[in-house]
């Protein structure tokens, strides 16, 4: 991973815990948000048969997590044996530390919502946990497997929502919470930890360095625009 590279995921990472922030407030303090949010509960609340809401809570909240958790831990552990320190770092740290500071922020209320599951804890986990098997995978992840675990993330999402336990915006807190945490993890561990098939890295690279790019030229502008 290329010193730019790892830039651009700090700077991701900076994005996301400002949008998880945003998410906090404007979803609790603000009638627009709270009328969004209650939307799209009621559309999952009433969307979706009860039976496969209950299925949906009981796949996202106990059973991905302890499946997925001693999975992660394996997969880590011959990640090392393979001397792919980086990954297995990255994927012990992103579950755990989603986990632990959502934990924080729902026990402190940090942001002052007055409630306690902002964000979900459960939610943070399973989507972490996805994010661990994606690093440690014992192959880099193609664009198939991507789609696969995005599948996953969203049926724990629902899962979280389907059967009362959280609001959306809770949920949607997590996402944003386990996105900042494997931005900054990546951006921190650098090397080979994105884990990603050559043809997604590259991809990556060229989207980070285009951004980079625009961003040097609209400052070199404004730079040549400027009043002497």
């Amino acid at each position: 991973m290329s010193h730019r590279d790892r830039l651009r995921w700090a700077l991701a990472a900076v994005v996301g815990a400002a949008a998880f922030a945003v998410v906090a407030l404007v979803s609790t303090r603000t009638g627009a948000g709270v009328s969004v949010d209650a939307t799209v509960r009621g559309w999952v609340l009433n969307g979706l048969p009860a039976a496969l809401r209950q299925g949906l809570d009981h796949v996202a909240r106990p059973l991905v997590i302890v499946v997925l958790a001693p999975v992660v831990v394996v997969l880590a552990l011959l990640a090392l044996v393979r001397r792919s320190w980086r990954r297995a770092v990255a994927g012990l740290v992103v579950p755990a530390g989603s986990t632990i500071v959502a934990l924080e922020v729902r026990v402190r209320d940090v942001f002052g919502t007055g409630g306690d599951a902002f964000p979900s804890n459960h939610a943070a986990a399973g989507i972490g946990l996805l994010v661990g098997v994606w690093v440690v995978w014992p192959r880099p992840v193609t664009r198939r497997g991507l789609v696969a675990l995005t599948v996953a993330a969203v049926v724990v999402a629902l899962g979280n929502v389907s059967w009362y336990a959280h609001q959306p915006r809770d949920v949607l807190g997590s996402l944003l919470l386990v996105g900042t945490v494997t931005a900054a993890t990546f951006a921190v561990l650098g090397g080979d930890v994105a884990n990603l098939a050559d043809d997604l890295a590259d991809d990556l690279a060229d989207d980070l360095d285009g951004d980079l790019d625009g961003d040097v030229s609209r400052s070199a502008g404004r730079d040549d625009g400027a009043p002497g």
